[in-house]
């Protein structure tokens, strides 16, 4: 009697065996459990709003701050002229590489100089020199609106979920979006009025890595082509 009982034992052990990988599988494959895609409409709504607002925008004047927080400190204070289709001028206010300058022409030129005694010595530079990177690594092409509007856009299809939040104030609005990447959380703050970008983060793990602030936006005033002459 004792063996027919461990005899039923091992039929039932074996076929468990064999059917609990089956139905794992069942469920995993079943496609109405599958993990549901995310919808990113609120996001690409809010992005579309940025880009509209923008398109009226023919010229603005700012004053840049780029901080990188990891692996060390670094702070880069900037005024900016943008002028379409592309005229972008860069005074350079300190700490990071003061005095210095740089112009970039619709014709796709590039003109620079270091500051001090250097300011004398102006030379052409090709689109990947180090000197139109900053501290946080982002090309001086990135002051330009419509490169910041395209990455967000870019960085949509790899969202795993996203939070929009109106501030305390309520004038602004701040999108934080989060990744499977080695950076896996932005947030744009962006002014509710204008619907410009004012400000961006890039964070690892919770640690903020890099920050830029768009400070004192002028948003069209007259510029002539002749400024971003250097």
């Amino acid at each position: 009697m004792n063996s027919n009982c461990e005899l039923e034992k091992d039929i039932w052990r074996d076929m468990l065996n064999k059917f609990i990988p089956f139905a794992f599988l069942f469920v995993v494959c079943l496609p109405g459990i599958a993990q549901a895609e995310l919808n990113t409409a609120k996001v690409t709504d809010l992005l579309d709003q940025l880009r509209t607002s923008y398109g009226h925008v023919n010229t603005f004047t700012a004053e840049m701050r780029l901080q990188r927080f990891a692996p060390e400190y670094a702070e880069q204070n900037q005024q900016v002229w943008f002028k379409r289709p592309k005229y972008i001028k860069l005074k350079q206010l300190g700490p990071y590489k003061k005095g210095a300058r740089l112009a970039i022409k619709p014709d796709g030129s590039i003109r620079g100089h270091l500051g001090g005694l250097l300011r004398f010595i102006v030379v052409s530079l090709k689109p990947d020199d180090e000197n139109l990177f900053g501290v946080t690594q982002d090309s001086v092409f990135n002051t330009d609106y419509d490169a910041v509007i395209d990455i967000a856009y870019e960085l949509v299809s790899r969202m795993t979920r996203y939070e929009i939040t109106p501030s305390t104030a309520g004038d602004e609005i701040i999108l934080d979006t989060f990744y499977n990447d080695k950076i896996d959380h932005y947030r744009l703050i962006i002014d509710a009025k204008n619907m410009m970008i004012i400000g961006m983060q890039r964070y690892a793990r919770g640690q903020l890595l890099h920050q830029i602030d768009w400070k004192d936006l002028q948003l069209n005033p007259a510029l002539s082509d002749s400024l971003f002459d250097l």
